[in-house]
């Protein structure tokens, strides 16, 4: 736990495992912590990803931007 405090971490793919990873990893709190997926929301997303909505499908979100 000491040596996560201390990291700087990059997560690339916000899927439905990306997403459970991400949240675990930034409840643990690291330094610092990227995410990246260059991906257009789908209406599939909206059943693995509890970040992203419906108005982030009609904006033609990427999946990173619409977890931030």
């Amino acid at each position: 736990m000491k040596k996560l405090i201390h990291l700087k971490i990059l997560i690339i793919g916000l899927r439905g495992l990306g997403v459970e990873i991400a949240k675990n990893i930034i409840l643990v709190g690291p330094n610092h912590v990227s995410i990246f997926d260059p991906e257009i929301v789908k209406i599939n997303d909206l059943g693995a990803n509890f970040y992203i909505s419906i108005d982030d499908i009609k904006n033609l979100k990427r999946r990173d931007e619409a977890c931030l």
